[in-house]
């Protein structure tokens, strides 16, 4: 994926207008830089911090706002980790980021039943993780958590919606930094 410019992706004035949407897309630029530089480690690196400002938009009043936004920085920094992990021949872990992305959109889609700007805007991104995973299965096989993640229900098991609070959770791969 690779993409990081939201300036581009949605408009100019949505990016330079929101100092957390800039910080994010600066880290997710020196994560690039990094990685055409060689420095994997590095890239990896910021890139997670990149992750970690985007999993505090879909916890915070930006989500409600800019659902858009949001979830694109989000999934493209999963995407991103993900292709990383590729390179360092990490490819369970990756898979981890891109089904960790599919998932992580159906519980926000779920979480947020009274706000359809956000749910809209998460069927929006849920074509592109799906897709994503698909891509993966066509190229490296099917796997149980792509089975599980393209599973994920709608609901709760009780067949009513899940509490109105969604904090993403962020792998930190540093035990396979090495």
């Amino acid at each position: 994926m690779q993409a990081t410019n939201l300036s581009y992706a949605f408009g100019n004035h949505a990016a330079q207008n929101d100092n957390s949407l800039q910080a994010w897309e600066q880290l997710s630029q020196r994560a690039q830089t990094f990685l055409a530089l060689g420095e994997v480690e590095s890239a990896l690196a910021t890139q997670i911090k990149a992750l970690q400002v985007a999993s505090r938009f879909l916890a915070g009043p930006l989500l409600n706002s800019q659902p858009d936004h949001c979830m694109a920085a989000w999934v493209v920094s999963h995407h991103n980790i993900a292709d990383i992990l590729v390179q360092r021949q990490q490819l369970p872990l990756a898979l981890d980021y891109l089904c960790d992305a599919h998932v992580g959109l159906t519980r926000l889609e779920n979480t947020h039943a009274s706000n359809p700007l956000v749910q809209q805007a998460a069927l929006r991104h849920q074509r592109e993780t799906h897709g994503a995973l698909r891509q993966w299965q066509s190229q490296h096989g099917s796997a149980a958590c792509i089975d599980a993640a393209l599973r994920t229900p709608k609901l709760t098991s009780s067949g009513t919606q899940p509490p109105d609070s969604f904090i993403p959770g962020i792998r930190f791969p540093s035990s396979h930094l090495h």
